[in-house]
C-alpha cells in the first residue's frame, strides 16, 4: 500500500483522495469481501452487521485513539467561498449519505441498487471535487 500511495503523489494525486482509495479501500477490504460472501450465502443480516460493526469500531475507536495519541487540527488549506472545505462540502456530504443510507433503510427495511449506484456516484463527484481544491 506504501507504494500506491508513493507512485499517487508522484502522480500529483491530493491527499485526500488517496486517502478515500487506497487507504479507505485497505483498511475495509476485509468487510468487502465478508459482506459480499455472507451476501452469497443468504446471510444478509450478517452482512449488514459486519458492516455497521465495522464502521462503528472505526469511527469510535481508531478515530478516537488516534486523535488521544496525536491530536490534530481541521486543515485550513482548502477553502470553497471563503470557508473551510471541511465545513462547506466534506460535513454536508458526509450528512447526505448518512441520510441516503439511513432514512430508506428505516423506511423500506432494504437497501437498493439505486441507493449503491447514487452513493458510487457520490464518490466519484466528490473525489474529483478534491483534485480541484
Amino acid at each position: 500500500m506504501d507504494n500506491g500511495t508513493l507512485i499517487a503523489q508522484a502522480l500529483g494525486v491530493p491527499e485526500s483522495v488517496i486517502a478515500l482509495t487506497f487507504v479507505a479501500l485497505g483498511t475495509s477490504l476485509p468487510e468487502l469481501v465478508t459482506a459480499i460472501t455472507s451476501l452469497l450465502k443468504g446471510h444478509g443480516a450478517l452482512s449488514l452487521g459486519n458492516v455497521i460493526g465495522a464502521n462503528l469500531f472505526n469511527l469510535v475507536l481508531v478515530s478516537g485513539v488516534s486523535v488521544t495519541l496525536a491530536p490534530f487540527s481541521i486543515p485550513q488549506s482548502a477553502v470553497i467561498f471563503g470557508h473551510n472545505a471541511s465545513l462547506v462540502l466534506e460535513l454536508p456530504v458526509m450528512f447526505a449519505v448518512m441520510l441516503l443510507l439511513t432514512v430508506p433503510a428505516l423506511l423500506k427495511g432494504k437497501l437498493s441498487r439505486a441507493q449503491g449506484i447514487t452513493l458510487l456516484a457520490i464518490y466519484v463527484v466528490f473525489c474529483g471535487i478534491q483534485f480541484t481544491l
